[in-house]
């Protein structure tokens, strides 16, 4: 069974490892659903491949971007996201406050059950 696991993402080239495939795997990466090209695959070890490509300029901008990475059959192997911009700090944000809001809450249950 094959198992993809990300390694890193550096100067816009991603980088990965696919796992127990003895032969040379068929892969490609797609973005809003065009194939990305230039896919790198290397052999590093028996059954272990490196897979790197380089994200297109789109994926490198305000939102959140996904890649898909599949057999060239359409079988999905993995996949990884890009957020970046503001979406990401109004996220965050938001989240903080809620967790605040829930904290105070707690703290009014727990002083409550104290008095």
């Amino acid at each position: 069974m094959s198992h993809l696991t990300h390694s890193e993402l550096r100067n816009g080239i991603w980088s990965g490892r696919l796992e127990g495939i003895s032969e040379t795997p068929d892969v490609i990466a797609t973005y809003q659903g065009v194939e990305i090209a230039d896919v790198s695959v290397k052999p590093i070890a028996d059954n272990i491949w490196g897979l790197d490509f380089p994200l297109p300029l789109e994926m490198l901008s305000d939102g959140v971007h996904s890649c898909i990475i599949s057999w060239t059959t359409g079988e999905k192997i993995g996949d990884f996201t890009v957020i970046a911009g503001d979406v990401l700090a109004g996220d965050l944000r938001a989240e903080i406050e809620q967790l605040r809001a829930e904290l105070n809450l707690l703290k009014t249950v727990v002083r409550r059950g104290l008095s």
